[in-house]
C-alpha cells in the first residue's frame, strides 16, 4: 500500500499555479528567484543555479541543479519561456499554439507519453504532458511540460522540468513544488 502512495505522488501533476499574487514566504530549502521581464517568480532550491537568455519579449530562464555555462546543458533543471504576442509571430492565438504544441509532445522517436492533461483556469488555458524519452544515444529522462497560456494577452509560458530517469523520483520532489508555486502576473 506505501509502494502504492509514493507512486502516486510521483506521478501526480502539479496543481495550478498562482496568479496576481504577492509573494509568500519560500519554503525551507527555496528561495524565489524573480524574473523581472515577466513579471514572475519561481522557486529556486538551495545550491541551483539560475540564469536568463533570450531577447526582450521572449526571455527564456533557467533554474538548474548544475551551473550551465557556456554549452548550455543540464542534467536536471527547469526551463520557463515567455513568448508574448503569440498570434503575432505563430499566427494563432497562444491558447490554440500551446494546443497544437502538445500535441506532439511525447511522441518522438524514443519517447513514451506517461500522461496528460488539459484545463482552463480564468484566461488561461493550461496543458500538461509528462513523458519519458529514451534516446539511443543518452541515458532515458523524464520530462514534464506545462504550457499556460493567457487568453488575454496572448502570452504563452512553456515550462519544462526535466531529469535523468534514474533520479526522476526524487528530482520531482523539487520540481513538483517549483512548479505548483510558480507565480505569474496575470495581466501579462
Amino acid at each position: 500500500m506505501l509502494r502504492f502512495v509514493c507512486l502516486f505522488l510521483l506521478v501526480l501533476p502539479a496543481s495550478a499555479q498562482k496568479y496576481n499574487v504577492p509573494l509568500a514566504a519560500a519554503p525551507t530549502g527555496f528561495a524565489w528567484q524573480p524574473l523581472p521581464e515577466s513579471k514572475a517568480a519561481l522557486l529556486l532550491p538551495e545550491g541551483w543555479a539560475y540564469q536568463a537568455e533570450g531577447e526582450k519579449g521572449s526571455p527564456t530562464y533557467y533554474l538548474t541543479r548544475e551551473a550551465t555555462g557556456e554549452s548550455g546543458e543540464y542534467q536536471t533543471g527547469l526551463s520557463l519561456q515567455v513568448v508574448r504576442k503569440v498570434k503575432t509571430k505563430t499566427g494563432r492565438p497562444a491558447p490554440e499554439y500551446a494546443e497544437l504544441l502538445m500535441l506532439r509532445t511525447g511522441f518522438g522517436p524514443g519517447q513514451q507519453q506517461l500522461e496528460k492533461a488539459a484545463s482552463v483556469e480564468g484566461p488561461f488555458y493550461k496543458r500538461t504532458v509528462r513523458y519519458r524519452e529514451a534516446p539511443p544515444e543518452a541515458e532515458a529522462r523524464v520530462v514534464y511540460q506545462l504550457a499556460l497560456a493567457n487568453a488575454k494577452t496572448d502570452t504563452l509560458y512553456l515550462l519544462t522540468f526535466e531529469s535523468p530517469e534514474k533520479d526522476w523520483a526524487e528530482a520531482w520532489k523539487l520540481g513538483a513544488v517549483m512548479v505548483r508555486e510558480l507565480v505569474l502576473d496575470g495581466r501579462q
